[in-house]
């Protein structure tokens, strides 16, 4: 039965950690939506989600005609054919509480949030409480959670939370709820088959072949399964609108067997160009590199792998969201890394001092008690192999220096080590907007583009200008306003700034004038944006 003091130390810490968890969640919710109230927020990929997840919350199909026509397929195109994320359909009654995409900010940041939970307690039964709260604040403030953030909102917003608990509760030996994570996992996204796939030769190489293997086999199985049938059964072609290995082929088998082939060739792919060793550099040196001593670091490996053999340079880098999808993993890895650094490095200390000992002690006099003739621990020893506190190898004093080079142990100081190096990166990425007062005034056009927004009337089709349409979502359906036109009958343009996906500024004029030659008559203009409507 827990004691008084047992429960008022567990309730102790969970309120530092909830103290934590609510300050990050604030932090991440006002990066956000400031960036919303400024206009910096996008249609690609915030009218996405929103669009999907509305969809959800009429009881209705995740219809995302932002994508759809951009695609060329119509506007009833759905989101599962675009990336598989059924998991949004959670988030939909959020929706009947506040019908806005800022609705998805917010939930963003808790599910960020809270992966410092599970985080935690896989830290605590390693490290100690107070190392564990430190590895949690390590997570909240690092650089993947605030670039996810800082950036829309997507569905890596799920995957620390889930993939978290998929390895603290298999760790814990209740693998039900982490069997249940990982199946969540498969719901956010087509590739998350190869992070749970990871799992499963990390369960394999970890003793847990069973386990391991049926890990392996589903989740590839329901890789194949959602990318070749249930995506083409949405709409999307057999290769999905985002294949991005013409290199190396046209299917993901065609790949495998080319990597196999030239493996030298993957291999210098994975390091060229050098924004990806910078990457790899980012993520690693957060936890101090601690997680290459851990098996769980192979988790992560085949979502980086692919990211970096693709041709895409966006996927490479430290910009957008794509770390948050292995951030999780690495900070629990890390905390395993130095468990394990430890408990060598304890048991060398350990051989020392018996060797030490035996070249003081009297020829012909026996071993002391608690220790074996060749120098091993036994009873009264901790599992990382230096003393229990109270004890001392040989009963040395406690200022000896054998004894002091046995105690001495890493952990307290890695875990305060990683906060700072996470602290001092803060500056760096998302979250260093915070403290600079031009992020909360916007730029001087933004009043210009409250002004364009309220001159569209409510439940209109409208072509937007990429950071414009998140501020209409919520009342009008948005089309991404591109160098294709979709015939909407009302468009928002910007002829000042450059916007995606236009590949140059003049083309946005072009726009424009194409527009009026065809019918279009300005309703507003100011600062750059222009309001157009056509006559019906």
């Amino acid at each position: 039965m827990e004691s008084v003091a047992d429960f008022a130390r567990r309730r102790r810490h969970g309120l530092i950690l909830g103290a934590l968890m609510a300050l990050a969640a604030t932090a991440y919710s006002t990066l956000s939506l400031v960036k919303f109230a400024t206009f910096k927020a996008s249609v690609f990929d915030l009218v996405i989600f929103d669009q999907a997840v509305r969809g959800y919350a009429r009881f209705g199909p995740p219809a995302v005609p932002s994508v759809g026509m951009s695609y060329g397929m119509g506007m009833d195109f759905l989101q599962l054919g675009d990336h598989f994320s059924p998991i949004l359909a959670v988030l939909a009654p959020l929706y009947w509480l506040y019908d806005d995409p800022r609705t998805l900010l917010v939930a963003q940041a808790v599910l960020l949030a809270l992966a410092a939970i599970p985080i935690r307690r896989y830290a605590e039964r390693r490290l100690g409480a107070v190392p564990a709260h430190l590895v949690a604040a390590a997570y909240l403030v690092s650089w993947p959670v605030a670039q996810a953030a800082g950036f829309d909102f997507h569905e890596a917003a799920f995957v620390p939370l889930l993939s978290a608990i998929m390895i603290e509760r298999f760790d814990a030996g209740r693998p039900a709820w982490g069997v249940a994570a990982a199946a969540g996992l498969l719901l956010v996204k087509e590739d998350m088959g190869l992070l749970v796939a990871g799992f499963g030769v990390y369960l394999f190489l970890t003793r847990r072949r069973l386990e391991g293997a049926a890990f392996v086999f589903f989740s590839l199985g329901a890789l194949v399964m959602i990318r070749g049938v249930l995506m083409p059964m949405a709409g999307s072609p057999p290769a999905g609108f985002h294949w991005a290995y013409g290199a190396w082929g046209t299917s993901l088998g065609e790949v495998v067997l080319a990597v196999a082939r030239d493996p030298a060739g993957a291999l210098w792919q994975m390091v060229s160009p050098e924004v990806k060793v910078d990457t790899l550099a980012f993520l690693l040196w957060p936890v101090l590199l601690t997680a290459l001593a851990s098996p769980l670091t192979l988790v992560a490996v085949p979502l980086v792998v692919e990211r970096f053999l693709s041709d895409r340079p966006q996927w490479w880098g430290a910009d957008f969201q794509y770390n948050a999808f292995v951030v999780a993993i690495l900070f629990c890895a890390g905390a395993d890394g130095v468990h394990r650094l430890r408990g060598r490095l304890a048991a060398r200390r350990g051989r020392r001092a018996g060797v030490e000992e035996a070249a003081e002690r009297p020829e012909g006099e026996p071993p002391e008690a608690g220790r074996t003739d060749t120098g091993r621990p036994e009873a009264g020893r901790s599992e990382a192999g230096s003393p229990e506190e109270g004890t001392s190898p040989g009963n040395r004093s406690v200022d000896d220096p054998v004894n002091r080079r046995v105690r001495w142990d890493p952990v307290p100081h890695w875990a305060v080590a990683i906060l700072v190096i996470g602290l001092t990166l803060v500056p760096k990425f998302a979250l260093g907007n915070l403290v600079e007062s031009s992020f909360y005034e916007g730029e001087p056009h933004v009043a210009a583009a409250r002004e364009a927004v309220a001159a569209v009337p409510d439940g209109v089709v409208v072509e937007a200008v990429n950071s414009v349409g998140p501020a209409l979502t919520a009342r009008t359906t948005v089309l991404l306003w591109g160098p294709q036109s979709h015939n909407a009958p009302w468009v928002v343009a910007d002829v000042a700034r450059w916007s995606y996906p236009f590949g140059d500024f003049d083309s946005q004029r072009r726009r424009v004038d194409e527009a009026l030659v065809n019918g279009y008559r300005k309703v507003y203009d100011r600062d750059g944006y222009i309001v157009l409507n056509r006559p019906s």
